[in-house]
């Protein structure tokens, strides 16, 4: 639920938007905080910045991040960072630093069991754009990880095998903080600890600029 929202607006200095979200599972708005503060700069960019905050019993995230819905025209994908397969935390030694182009579609891997993927680590930037190059650029300050997709993380939960999954039109973009790492403990060792998200607040920042042409 949205908390609140406020407009911060100090001499000198751009203004800045506030919003405060919570969210629970189980009727306890004290488990997740999150506020975000959106400034619009000189240069047409819009920093966000991200403070996300943890109830005192809850620990070993999977993800921490923020997910976006984007028109469905942007399909064409550019970023650099690791690549050009998924890298995460813990499983990266083969992902290079480089510039790479792909499309949202084409980043979908068909696990017989529908599950995460997709995921970019150490990530500069990502565009997201239309056939007329038209979108959006998103930058880390100074790193973030990120997936682009057709599917939510609720559709790949809720599917039991590949044919029970149906894209969606819209782009679902994740700009992350950091993941967990991949092992789980179901078929061997769990993640190390220094794979796991354990800290009771987090802070990452990205600038969203619009392109064209």
């Amino acid at each position: 639920m949205v908390e609140q929202v406020r407009l911060i607006q100090n001499a000198g200095e751009s203004p800045v938007v506030e919003i405060v979200h919570k969210a629970s599972g189980r009727d306890r708005w004290d488990d997740f905080r999150h506020t975000q503060r959106y400034t619009l700069l000189e240069s047409g960019d819009l920093h966000v910045q991200n403070l996300v905050e943890l109830g005192v019993d809850i620990t070993d995230l999977p993800r921490v991040g923020i997910t976006l819905l984007l028109d469905p025209t942007l399909e064409t994908l550019t970023w650099y960072g690791a690549g050009p397969w998924d890298s995460y935390s813990d499983r990266k030694a083969s992902a290079l630093i480089g510039l790479y182009h792909s499309t949202v579609t084409d980043q979908y891997v068909p696990y017989v069991m529908p599950q995460e993927h997709g995921n970019k680590t150490a990530t500069r930037w990502v565009t997201l754009a239309d056939t007329s190059k038209r979108g959006v650029k998103i930058s880390g300050q100074p790193l973030i990880d990120f997936s682009a997709s057709h599917f939510t993380a609720d559709d790949l939960f809720l599917a039991k095998h590949t044919y029970d999954l149906a894209p969606r039109s819209e782009v679902v973009l994740n700009l992350d903080y950091a993941q967990r790492g991949l092992g789980t403990a179901s078929c061997g060792p769990d993640t190390l600890e220094r794979y796991r998200l354990l800290k009771s607040s987090y802070v990452f920042n990205y600038r969203l600029r619009l392109t064209s042409g």
